[in-house]
């Protein structure tokens, strides 16, 4: 079902937001920590919260019509920070590290953004990404 311009714009902000939280709330040195990095340290809990911080942002994607290549792509980054987690400290530490909700926020903010038919999603990032980054 086509979505208007509005649906797009405010899908592209919930899916920022989203990425914003889990992986930029706070800078240390040259690292990004979020909502997900804290949580990763309780057992269960972080693997819980990735789990659907990444879901939000692929479902949404995917209610923006999101081409498939970029879903899987976000999907495949989302796993591997979900997974890694469940490593005792180092799976952690490096979880905190890669900001797969982040990265893949963008990715799909951007592809909502060709959809819209904006000339900089290619080149430039726009206000969504650049948060999002």
């Amino acid at each position: 079902m086509p979505r208007s311009d509005a649906e797009l714009v405010a899908i592209g902000d919930s899916v920022a937001l989203v990425g914003r939280l889990s992986d930029s709330l706070i800078r240390v040195g040259s690292f990004n920590l979020g909502v997900d990095a804290m949580l990763s340290w309780i057992p269960g809990v972080g693997e819980l919260y990735s789990t659907l911080a990444g879901g939000f942002i692929v479902v949404q994607g995917a209610r923006a019509g999101v081409p498939a290549s970029v879903l899987i792509a976000a999907t495949g980054l989302l796993f591997v920070r979900t997974i890694t987690s469940a490593v005792p400290i180092a799976g952690v530490v490096f979880a905190d590290m890669f900001t797969a909700h982040r990265w893949a926020s963008a990715m799909v903010v951007r592809a909502i953004e060709r959809r819209r038919g904006l000339a900089s999603a290619v080149d430039v990032p726009s206000r969504w990404a650049t948060a999002a980054v």
